[in-house]
Order: C-alpha cells, then structure tokens, then sequence
C-alpha cells in the first residue's frame, strides 16, 4: 500500500531521515462528502466576523445618527469625526486582533479547533451588546476592542482546521474561499447600512450592530454539530475519535480512511520530533532571516498600498470628498474587492505569483498616482467621481493579486520546522502595520489635521514604488513547487528572479515526510 525512500539529511545538528511516502493518494473528489462540504463552509463563514465588522465601521462611523451620538455636532457644521475621534474608532481596536491572533496558538493547542471557534463565538457577545448600546465613545471603542479580539482567533483558527480536514489538492481553494466569504461578508454590511442611512436618530447605526451581534449566535448553532478536527485528535493521541471523525468527513472506503490515518499519524509524529527543540527567534537566524521577512513583509505591505482609503475609510473619505452618495459607493467598493478576490486563484495559478505581483502592484502604483494628482482639482465634480471610480478600480486589482498573494506566499516560503512561528510572526507584522496605518490616514487626509484629502494617495504612490523594488529582489516565484524545492533554493542562495527557470534536484520533486529518530 505504500512503500518507503530512506536517506540521511542534517538539520540543525540532527540526523534527519527523510522518507518519500507513497501513500494512498485518492482523487480529491472521492474524498468529499456533504459533511466535509459543510464543514469547510461553516469553518470558513467564522471570517463573516472579521468581514463584517471591518467593513461596517467604515459607513457606520460616517452616519449622521452615530456622529451626533458620540461626538456631537462639531462647530464647522458638517457631521463627520475628528481626526482624533477616527483614530479611537478605527486604529485603536486593532490592537484586539494582535492579542487574539497571539492567543489563538496555545488555545487550539489544548482546546482544539472546534471549541476554540465556539468559545470565541461566546466570548464575542459581550463586546457586540457592549458596541450596539454604548452610552459614549470609550465604551464603544471598548465593545471594538472586544470584537476584534476575538475576530484575531477566529482568523487563525478557521484556516487551520480547514487546512486539516480537506484533501491536500484542496487546500489551496479552501483557505482561499474564506477570504471570499470574508468580503462577501463585507458587502452584506454594506448594503445593510446603505438601507439604514436614511432613517432617523440612532436606529441608522443600531441596525446595522445589532445584525453584527445576531452573527456569532448563527454561527455558533452551524458549527457546535461539526466533528473536532482528526489532525488534532491525532496530536493528542485519541486514535479511535480521530478515525471515527475522519470517517465522517471522507466519501470514500474505510481502507482508505485508515491510510489517510495512518500517514496523518506519521506527520504529527515527524513534525514533533523535528520542532522539539526549535525557538521563536531561530526565524531570525541567518539562514531563515530573508524567508521571515519576506513572509512578515507582505502581509505588512499591502496595507501601505493605499487600499485602506477605499476600504477602512471608504465612507469617512468619500464624505470628505463630498462625493455623489458615498454610502451607494461603499456598496460598489465592497463588491470590486469580492470581485477581485475570486478572480484571485485564477490568475495567481495560471501566470506565477511574481507576474501577478509585479503587473497587479504596477497598475496600483499607477492608479494612485493618478488619483492623487485628480486631487489637486476636487472642485471639479467630474474629477472627484473619477477618484471615486479609480478607487473601484484599485479595490479590484488589490483583491485580485496584492491581497491573495499576501495570504498565500507566507504559507508557501517558510521552512516546515518553523511554519508555526513564521506564520505567528507574519499575522503580528500585518496587524502592527494595519493599527500604523489606520492611526496615520487620519492625520493625512482630516480637514483638522493635514488635510491633505485624497492627495494622500500620492504619500501611497510613493510607498507603491519602494513595494515593487522589494518585490523584484525578495519575492520568490513558487508557482508549482514543493516545500522541498523552496528549501534547496533558499539553501543555494538562488537570486529570486531566477527561481521560474531553475531545475532543482530529483528528490526536492518529491513529497517529503522528515522524521527525526536520532540525534548526531
């Protein structure tokens, strides 16, 4: 049923076997069943939490009602917040979701995925009732805080058990399928608040927070019948669940399920012995140092391209521009990213990630620049709607290859011993970077601060252009290759220009299953 390679390897002053495994290797559409299906869709809607939230708050935090209430009518007269009051509502929050993140890791450890997700779920409650009836504004930045605490587990538990339970050849379109759930998430907001904006008082924002409260309660009901993930049961040594649980989320025969138990055995005995003795800091060791950083780098990255003005910001910003209906025209931003992103596994496949990245971030560069030097005439009504059409534009763009190639390079670069650090180091650089951010678009693009409006989309052109130069000489082209390929090539020091054409070794082809039975 399976036969085995055995040859000698050093890492890290270990002697390592590797072993080619044959296993069985079923078509992945004999291995789904309506289970597993519901399973990856009740997993990925967790991201309706994150989509959600970061896309109401953008309209929310524009509407007459919620200004009034938490700030009061400004002397200026127009009802929009401070820079300042931006600040708490947007960037401060964030800080949540780097705790959470942090925290996901030993709590899905001892708790599993499963319960992990459903305790967050609970957890949420407290911070969406303490947002719908905030009596002022630090009580609701508070319920934020809260929120996105919980919004960081959630993010790094879903994707973790999807990536267990589903056939290997899927992986890629289910974790993928969570970031479009995410925005799909993210246009339901939308359009919530665009129903909303009309009415009167505080019932234009409570609305759309109360919808934000019912979400945890559905998906708590969906997901409390699914089964624990089997990779997780297997860590802990609870054979007879784990089986009983893969049976549940496999269509094929029980031999079938044995061996797929058998070898899943296999990995978490060689990924334990192989990270034992591995440190948090050793991804900053001399031979992991440009992987970590290109890994942290674009997650970080993307958040300076200018996006956050056409989507944290949207609402707040096209108020200030004073363009046509800004909440309609969340709505349409909202469904160029959706739009975008399911382009994403299209194009990214098809072409290689370096092509996608330097054509997709070429076209940013491009349209901020445009748009920034449209700012210079915002008298003009027909120059403000193309900066709101440019925004369209850039979200599609961004979706389609920034955006998705962010979530996918990190999982492809990092070395299998320190995938769990790598990854843990990548989320914190993106969420350092997301509160940096938020905090500063304020500061730029408020009348009471900078007020620099949508000129602040050249500060990003400016940031564009370094992105692209940090592209060419740290972006690797994986398009295709095992993690056995990127090792060697990161091991021989392969310019990454070159990566697309280089021939690796005959062994680095081939699926490697690393097992550490002896030390030197």
């Amino acid at each position: 049923m399976s036969s085995t390679m055995i040859q000698k390897e050093s890492v890290d002053d270990k002697a390592v076997q590797v072993q080619h495994v044959d296993a069985v290797r079923p078509r992945a559409e004999n291995a789904v069943n309506a289970c597993l299906i519901y399973a990856c869709i009740a997993f990925g809607s967790a991201s309706f939490l994150f989509g959600y939230d970061d896309k109401v708050i953008s309209p929310v935090a524009a509407l007459n009602g919620f200004v009034a209430q938490f700030q009061g009518d400004p002397a200026r007269g127009t009802l929009s917040l401070t820079a300042r009051n931006q600040d708490l509502v947007f960037s401060v929050p964030l800080v949540g979701s780097i705790i959470g993140g942090l925290a996901a890791s030993p709590l899905n450890t001892r708790f599993g995925r499963k319960w992990t997700l459903l305790g967050a779920y609970i957890f949420s409650l407290g911070g969406g009732f303490l947002q719908l009836f905030a009596p002022n504004l630090a009580a609701f930045v508070v319920g934020r805080f809260w929120n996105t605490t919980v919004i960081g587990i959630a993010n790094a538990t879903a994707p973790l058990y999807m990536s267990e339970v589903v056939p290997p050849s899927m992986r890629g379109r289910s974790v993928t399928c969570i970031n479009i759930l995410s925005l799909l998430s993210g246009v339901v907001s939308t359009v919530i608040v665009n129903g909303t904006h009309t009415l009167e008082g505080r019932k234009q924002y409570m609305i759309p927070l109360a919808v934000q409260c019912a979400l945890p309660v559905i998906l708590f009901l969906v997901t409390i019948g699914l089964p624990e993930s089997p990779q997780w049961l297997v860590s802990k040594g609870r054979m007879d669940q784990a089986r009983h649980n893969l049976r549940k989320l496999r269509g094929f025969s029980d031999w079938e399920v044995d061996d797929e138990l058998r070898v899943m055995k296999m990995c978490e005995e060689n990924e334990r012995a192989l990270s034992s003795n591995v440190r948090f800091w050793e991804i900053f060791g001399r031979e992991n140092l440009k992987r970590t950083l290109t890994a942290g780098s674009f997650y970080s990255l993307n958040q300076i391209s200018g996006i956050i003005l056409s989507t944290t910001y949207t609402t707040v910003f096209l108020t200030q521009l004073g363009v046509g209906d800004p909440f309609t025209f969340t709505v349409i931003a909202s469904c160029c990213t959706l739009a975008g992103t399911m382009a994403a596994p299209l194009v990214i496949d098809r072409v290689g990630r370096r092509p996608t990245a330097f054509v997709g971030m070429s076209l940013l560069l491009i349209i901020d620049i445009a748009a920034g030097a449209l700012a210079f005439d915002t008298g003009n009504r027909n120059s403000v709607l193309a900066i709101a059409a440019l925004g369209f534009i850039f979200n599609f763009f961004w979706g389609a290859g920034f955006y998705s190639l962010s979530a996918l390079i990190p999982s492809e670069i990092a070395t299998p011993k320190l995938r769990n650090h790598t990854m843990a180091y990548t989320i914190a650089c993106a969420q350092t970077t997301a509160v940096i951010t938020t905090f500063a678009v304020p500061q730029l693009t408020s009348a009471d601060a900078a007020n620099l409006g949508a000129k602040t989309y050249l500060v990003f052109a400016g940031c564009m252009a370094c992105v692209l130069v940090v592209v060419y000489f740290f972006m690797p082209e994986t398009k295709g290759r095992t993690f056995a390929e990127v090792d060697e090539m990161y091991d021989a020091g392969i310019p990454m220009w070159q990566w697309r054409k280089y021939q690796t070794s005959t062994e680095a082809k081939q699926v490697k299953v690393v097992d550490v039975t002896s030390r030197a």
